[in-house]
């Protein structure tokens, strides 16, 4: 089983070096040895600023739950997280916030989880959202049309099964009838906990409060979706901003499949699927991924690392 998971995780970066191999990556070095620097700094500038806008926007969910936990303590935390996201498959690692809390303010497990899964979750729904009105303006080419709007269904209806009230309470009581089944009823008590903790996070988040974080959150996309159209124009692609936020969007989904790593390969595929369409070859929508992963994953790595240096998590 561990050899199975371990092969779809390969997938990605398979589809990767396939890709390159139909590429003509002279073409592809050109490109990016013309990058104009200008906007490629500008978009990496930006980059903290984004960071500390999600960083605010778990510390008002942490005081939502009466949790003291400061600005600057959750920015280099948040930092570190992402840094673990990014290299591992649908990004999982950026739970590693909840460690954090544990270490850091002795929060149960489960009142921590609720925190990054909320957080989590306020990402995944502007992606939707921006994605869906993309959708309806400017269609999607057919090789995305059946996988994209599938996975904007299940992607927005799944997280509803933690969302509804009452939902993790039955999952309680499922798990006590299954824990002796599998094995695991030595657990049940240090999985109640968590449960329990974790429900209680939920209904603390669950208010008219979420409004401010949720509006932190489109501040913090408006962001992002800068950062991705200064890339763009730094390669010169002839991409709108709404275009290059559709697209990083439908990509950025696409790349929480636990696929890929980094989203390599996804996200190139889907970006030789979306700008195809508006005469771009592919080695340049290749281009614009690489810069893209360079801008996000490799430069905000850097910021993680320096985080973790500061702030390690023991």
């Amino acid at each position: 089983m561990r050899l199975g998971r371990n092969l779809i995780r390969v997938l990605g970066p398979l589809l990767f070096l396939l890709i390159l191999s139909r590429m003509d990556l002279g073409r592809v070095a050109e490109t990016m040895a013309a990058v104009r620097v200008n906007f490629l700094l500008a978009a990496l500038v930006l980059y903290p600023g984004l960071v500390l806008l999600k960083a605010w926007r778990w510390h008002i969910l942490l005081r939502q739950q009466h949790i003291n936990y400061g600005l600057v303590t959750a920015f280099l935390a948040y930092n570190s997280s992402l840094s673990a996201g990014y290299v591992t498959p649908g990004r999982l690692g950026e739970f590693v916030k909840a460690l954090y809390l544990r270490q850091d303010e002795d929060v149960l497990l489960g009142q921590a989880l609720s925190s990054v899964l909320m957080d989590r979750l306020f990402d995944l729904y502007v992606l939707l959202m921006t994605a869906s009105l993309g959708i309806a303006i400017f269609s999607l080419p057919e090789q995305l049309s059946i996988v994209a709007p599938a996975l904007l269904v299940a992607g927005g209806l799944a997280p509803l099964l933690v969302l509804i009230p009452g939902a993790t309470r039955r999952l309680i009581v499922l798990l006590n009838r299954l824990l002796p089944i599998l094995g695991a009823a030595r657990h049940r008590e240090e999985i109640k906990r968590t449960l329990n903790g974790f429900e209680r996070g939920m209904e603390q988040l669950l208010t008219i409060r979420l409004l401010l974080p949720l509006l932190v959150t489109v501040v913090a996309y408006a962001v992002f979706y800068l950062q991705c159209y200064l890339t763009a124009v730094a390669l010169r692609l002839p991409l709108s901003y709404p275009y290059a936020a559709f697209c990083v969007s439908i990509a950025s989904l696409l790349a929480l499949l636990p696929i890929s790593i980094s989203g390599l390969g996804v996200r190139g595929a889907t970006f030789i699927a979306l700008l195809l369409p508006l005469g771009i070859v592919a080695e340049m929508a290749v281009s614009y991924s690489l810069l893209i992963l360079f801008v996000f994953n490799i430069f905000g790595g850097g910021w993680g690392a320096i985080a973790w240096f500061i702030k390690p998590l023991k």
